[in-house]
């Protein structure tokens, strides 16, 4: 036990005065002291609670995090209490660094250098059912704790860190409603009054018994939702019925509205809304249209809404999010059950929780209050498979050797061969970036504790298992693949130039790449422009997308996660795009090496498709949609006169539905102007609300970087 002086820093004196060497009661213990000991942050714009851990030592879902300048900025402020600060800062320094201490191997990290592969960067996303308190109370959820600790014995010390958890909730609670009392004291304004009653006579009962209407059950949800690290709402419209149809129209209109304040002022991430139950009746509700209905008004480019469709979708439905999607704030983005469930099902998960699928981060799938499977556990650009092949396992960027030595392409003889080899260079990347991964949760597991999702998520209490090591029903995994459509290209310009045409050699090929097309001006035109691309409906194209992508997501299913799952493929290139760009060399179509614009999704490289939007549609379902478990982008642009008119609405609703119909599984939609775009790049003040498409999620046009605007920009606008 340290006799800590300084009041300073709640959550690392809990943790480091815990008597337990158990590093999951220690960060229960560390929470605790920070629920009596932390500044509230109760906002009386909102009339909401919540509860994040701004110190020098930060605790949430990603695990400890030590910020030394929040330190040095503490010392500078308090130099009497100087020692006791340094001491905190490097003892809970040496507890962070454990979860960030495996280590890849030397061809992994030669790999992650070159800028084009990544894995376990980082702890991931999930969804919590942090509406179980809301529905339950901290009571009911300390006796499950207790039922599962007599049927899990020698398991104290994770069951009583559970149980802690709980208690700093109670804390929280209890503290805000004295708040709330003491601000009502001298209040007079009549709104703020009413928001502290509510908030007083909320926390009278709540967090340890169950909330009795929406205004209690957002009050309470945002406070525990804080207090996890403001991840993602997940299936908002869904836990959050009950108390939304048993309260008076005009209050829970307002404490949405202020719900949505909040997820807007914390940059929450995916919230979900709709669905199918797993005999594929419809769930959509009345406060499915209530949230399209703000998303629209509000015209935020968060929280990140998703939208799930299925055969059963209402038109009223469609009509909706056809409304919103028309004002230009990119939401909702639209996900399909008929694809998403089969493809959960392959990775052994059943309907009936197939069924509950939600997304987080920006896209990725998860199991609501089921899992720890929806986070990018690595990704990589497929298109330097082509760079190793052609270059005997050289990258042509920057020569390093990175890939398999699989000998000198002129000896290969044929496309069929060439493309074997190719596939060899995918499987290695593939077998590299798993294994990294696995790596990265194995130390996870150990290292970095979570004893307050346990609570919240199905299977730790019952298995008596923490959340990162194996604790919840599912734990697979996702690898997102990006640089697709640059490698479907280039696979077409080498079979049709070098094996079947016969227009240069594939020595003649690999040297033009090697110098950047200098001297080879007529090569550099031909595959310039070369009409063979991805996304305009060509089946000799489309072939060999489909037995690229279809062999990447059944590779990953043979693989096994740490957690106790299998792998699954995704496209989710966040802000990456770019960045994937810079890590390729020259490539056979027709990409120099200074052009950094590569497609953001599984559609085409920006440009390249010009048959119009059933043609990339048609492109983009020449591949199996049932097959990846993460998010599955299609990025695509209409131009906001035609999209927002009775034949544009009509147009895109048929084009959406029958891409659904044929089982694909995700679209979003940028509404926006081919000049508004340019204009904004010259003059960002005039368009600070111009919201785009970005990856899986949205953001202002004149926030992103210049590369991911270029990249925005020029993305086809489509036609319907």
């Amino acid at each position: 036990m340290y006799n800590f002086k300084t009041k300073k820093e709640p959550f690392a004196r809990g943790f480091l005065n815990c008597d337990s060497e158990n590093k999951s009661k220690r960060c229960a213990a560390g929470m605790i002291q920070a629920a009596k000991d932390m500044d509230l942050q109760l906002d009386l714009n909102l009339g909401l609670c919540y509860a994040d851990m701004k110190f020098g030592t930060r605790y949430n879902y990603c695990g400890l995090f030590c910020f030394d300048n929040r330190y040095d900025r503490l010392i500078e402020k308090y130099p009497e209490e100087k020692e006791e600060l340094l001491f905190i800062k490097e003892n809970m320094t040496v507890w962070a660094n454990q979860q960030v201490s495996w280590k890849a191997s030397p061809e992994q990290e030669a790999n992650v250098r070159e800028g084009y592969m990544w894995a376990g960067e980082w702890e991931g996303h999930a969804n919590p059912d942090h509406a179980d308190v809301c529905h339950f109370g901290t009571d009911a959820l300390r006796e499950k704790i207790e039922k599962y600790r007599a049927l899990n014995p020698g398991k104290d010390d994770f069951y009583d860190a559970c149980s802690m958890t709980m208690d700093s909730l109670d804390i929280l609670g209890e503290r805000y409603r004295e708040k709330a009392l003491e601000m009502l004291a001298t209040e007079t304004d009549p709104d703020n009054i009413e928001k502290l009653q509510i908030i007083a006579k909320t926390f009278e009962h709540a967090p340890k018994a169950p909330c009795r209407d929406f205004a209690e059950a957002v009050i309470v949800f945002t406070l525990v939702y804080s207090w996890d690290g403001l991840d993602s709402p997940g299936w908002y419209d869904q836990y959050m019925y009950d108390f939304w149809k048993v309260t008076d129209s005009d209050l829970r209109l307002k404490y949405l509205d202020r719900q949505w304040e909040f997820f807007h002022n914390t940059r929450a991430w995916n919230l979900c809304i709709s669905g199918s139950d797993e005999n594929w009746n419809d769930l959509t509700n009345d406060l499915s249209y209530a949230i399209l209905k703000i998303t629209g008004e509000k015209k935020y480019q968060t929280p990140n809404l998703t939208m799930r469709c299925h055969r059963n979708t209402p038109a009223e439905l469609y009509a909706a999010a056809y409304e919103t999607l028309a004002t230009g704030c990119g939401l909702p983005g639209l996900y399909n059950d008929e694809a998403v469930v089969p493809a959960l099902e392959r990775l052994g998960i059943p309907s009936s929780d197939a069924h509950m699928y939600v997304m987080n981060g920006c896209n990725q799938i998860d199991i609501q209050g089921k899992s720890h499977m929806g986070l990018e556990d690595g990704q990589f650009t497929v298109a330097k498979a082509i760079e190793f092949t052609l270059h005997n396992g050289r990258s042509n960027r920057t020569g390093r050797e990175l890939g398999l030595k699989t000998g000198d392409p002129s000896t290969f003889g044929s496309y069929e061969k060439f493309y074997e080899v190719f596939l060899t260079q995918v499987d290695y990347i593939i077998d590299l970036i798993t294994d990294m991964a696995n790596r990265a949760q194995a130390c996870h597991a150990q290292y970095l504790p979570g004893p307050y999702r346990c609570v919240l998520i199905d299977g730790c209490l019952e298995k008596g298992l923490e959340y990162k090591n194996g604790g919840p029903l599912y734990g697979n995994g996702q690898i997102l693949v990006q640089g697709f459509a640059e490698a479907v290209d280039s696979l077409v310009a080498i079979k049709k130039f070098v094996y079947e045409e016969k227009r240069f050699t594939i020595a003649e090929l690999a040297d033009a790449l090697e110098k950047n097309f200098e001297g080879y001006d007529e090569m550099y035109h031909v595959l310039k422009n070369n009409d063979q691309r991805f996304g305009n409906d060509i089946e000799y194209v489309d072939s060999i997308a489909a037995d690229l992508m279809d062999h990447i997501n059944n590779k990953l299913l043979t693989i096994k996660t740490f957690r106790g799952g299998h792998y699954s493929g995704g496209c989710s290139p966040f802000v990456d795009a770019p960045k994937c760009g810079e890590s390729l060399g020259a490539l056979p179509n027709g990409l120099k090496k200074e052009e950094k614009i590569i497609a953001d999704s599984i559609g085409a490289t920006p440009g390249r498709d010009v048959n119009g939007p059933t043609a990339l549609l048609n492109s983009c379902l020449s591949f199996d949609h049932t097959l990846p478990g993460s998010g599955f982008i299609l990025n695509l642009k209409f131009d906001r006169s035609i999209f927002n008119s009775a034949k544009g609405k009509v147009a895109f609703i048929a084009l959406w539905k029958n891409y659904f119909e044929r089982k694909g599984q995700m679209i979003t939609a940028t509404v926006v102007s081919a000049d508004e775009l340019l204009d904004a790049q010259k003059n960002p003040d005039a368009h600070r609300d111009l919201i785009v498409r970005v990856g899986g999620y949205c953001d202002y046009f004149v926030n992103i970087s210049k590369g991911l605007q270029d990249n925005v920009i020029a993305r086809t606008v489509l036609s319907i």
